[in-house]
């Protein structure tokens, strides 16, 4: 049977995001890695969280915007890198946390339509990425922006369609982006044109964000300080 979706829980329901633990944060992590492994099998039954962990933390019955995020290990002239290999989510909450990262996770593997669905033995070769997200802010000003705590996200409705992107806190981070630059790229993700924030009609959001990767395939789980990582690899380079 489908998941439904509830579009607008009630407020008391939404997960805060920084009432969730380092070590239920990890476990969600491989949670996402168990749902890929196990719609790999080619079973019908939708992957279940174990009882144990749902009995230890309720939070995992409240509605999260959660990100996974895959990428593929490289290896090219002796220097190992990173590439992305899918990354969908959900923006506003309409699934309990645990449901939403089981979601999010099969379909960055599977249903991400930038990239063909991950085999088998590239599961071994690739690092999960899960970001929480917070409510989002309406915001009138780039002065809001904090590089590394939000995830930015623009909103333009055009005659019956909606043009809408958005771009995680980690996606600033790696780029070294300035809070323009980062706002411009936002713009363009939702396929708007630079500067979009400042013509009528088009809305844009901050939303903070929690950012816990694999640091290899399986391997350790790290919850990542971006704005002290921004600090320290992109402002010496400014």
């Amino acid at each position: 049977m489908a998941r439904q979706p509830t579009e607008s829980p009630e407020a008391e329901a939404v997960l805060d995001i920084n009432s969730v633990s380092l070590e239920l944060a990890r476990a969600l992590v491989k949670v996402a890695r168990e749902a890929i492994k196990h719609f790999m099998t080619g079973s019908r039954r939708l992957y279940e969280i174990p009882r144990e962990l749902k009995e230890k933390h309720p939070e995992l019955d409240k509605y999260a915007s959660v990100f996974v995020t895959l990428e593929k290990i490289t290896e090219k002239e002796g220097v190992r890198g990173r590439e992305l290999r899918g990354c969908i989510g959900f923006i506003e909450p309409i699934f309990p946390l645990g449901i939403a990262v089981i979601e999010s996770a099969i379909s960055s593997a599977f249903n991400d339509p930038r990239f063909p669905p991950l085999r088998p033995r590239e599961l071994g070769e690739t690092v999960v990425t899960l970001t929480l997200l917070g409510r989002k802010k309406q915001i009138k000003s780039l002065k809001e922006i904090v590089i590394g705590r939000d995830a930015l996200y623009v909103e333009r409705p055009y005659y019956r369609r909606l043009f809408s992107g958005i771009l995680l806190p980690e996606v600033p981070v790696e780029y070294c982006w300035d809070i323009e630059t980062f706002a411009n790229m936002t713009c363009m993700k939702a396929g708007l044109e630079e500067k979009c924030w400042t013509k009528p009609g088009t809305t844009l959001y901050t939303i903070p964000g929690r950012t816990l990767r694999e640091i290899e395939p399986e391997g350790e789980i790290e919850e990542v300080d971006l704005t002290k990582e921004y600090e320290e690899h992109c402002k010496t380079k400014t």
